[in-house]
């Protein structure tokens, strides 16, 4: 299996991050002195600051259990990747983010968002949790909430004119490549279905996976992004290898949401997706939830 590589987006990504926690850190960002001891003072406080959340995070979603039941299969136990597959930051509530996967025979299942929210000098948690299962997901967190989807997170389409996966890692990594360029859309779509923020999938995927048994890659979860440096997963194109009715192996797509604005995904500029914007109040759907939780340190 492999999985998205953080050391490709680490400039992008830490200069986002260094971003917010130096307005985070309020007077101590702006350190009079001008001097090198001032600048070493607020690296540490950094430092310490990322480390407290990477390690709340971490255990939050160690504690947190997701279970799946596939059709014609007993429900089982997802397996959390240990690391977070996505570090990130947001311009509106996420000063400092990560992205968590579980999976079950290689195949991703579910995905959490946990964001440090300070929106509105506020002290908060943002937990956002999605199925990308075919199947029926369950979860509960370690201070008793629970949530159990009533719908699949992703329905697969295959996708016209694309050639049979290779029977080469080389040759499906570039097949992936290819196919996820002719994909675009739209999020923040107002209600008459006008305006909103054109997107395309992000040059890197978030999470790559193979087949348990072959070890050829098997798909891959793209972030859809705009050119403005919004890093924040909440639309998600998965491309993934997958047998048809009589065997044959062809590449397939779906779409996935983990935010509440309206979505658009286009297929070679003809749209093939779409899903509602919902109410920050309205945290309950069918294959995804989002809650809040108060945050007891900086």
């Amino acid at each position: 299996m492999r999985r998205f590589d953080s050391a490709r987006l680490t400039p992008l990504v830490f200069a986002v991050s260094l971003a917010s926690a130096a307005a985070a850190l309020g007077p101590l960002a702006r350190d009079v002195t001008g001097g090198d001891q001032g600048d070493e003072i607020q690296k540490e406080e950094m430092k310490r600051r990322k480390e407290r959340y990477t390690n709340w995070m971490r255990d939050y979603s160690k504690d947190t259990t997701v279970r799946v039941k596939m059709p014609g299969d007993d429900e089982s136990t997802a397996d959390l990747v240990p690391t977070p597959i996505f570090r990130y930051s947001s311009q509106v509530i996420a000063d400092d983010a990560t992205l968590w996967i579980w999976t079950r025979d290689a195949r991703p299942v579910a995905l959490q968002k946990v964001e440090v929210n300070n929106f509105g000098g506020g002290r908060m948690w943002t937990i956002c949790f999605g199925s990308v299962s075919e199947g029926l997901v369950s979860v509960g967190w370690r201070e008793g909430r629970q949530y159990s989807a009533t719908q699949p997170g992703v329905k697969y389409r295959p996708i016209p004119g694309a050639d049979a996966p290779g029977d080469r890692a080389k040759t499906r990594i570039s097949q992936l490549k290819s196919l996820k360029g002719r994909f675009s859309g739209v999020v923040g779509l107002k209600a008459d279905g006008n305006g909103g923020t054109e997107m395309k999938a992000i040059t890197t995927p978030l999470y790559e996976y193979s087949d348990k048994d072959s070890k050829l890659p098997l798909g891959a979860i793209f972030s859809m992004v705009d050119d403005k440096g919004n890093l924040n997963p909440g639309f998600l194109l998965i491309l993934e290898a997958r047998p048809d009715g009589d065997g044959k192996w062809r590449w397939e797509y779906g779409g996935v949401r983990l935010g509440d604005s309206a979505v658009l995904l286009r297929l070679d500029d003809a749209e093939v997706w779409r899903q509602r914007a919902v109410e920050v109040t309205d945290q309950i759907h069918d294959n995804w939830t989002f809650y809040f939780m108060r945050r007891d340190f900086e």
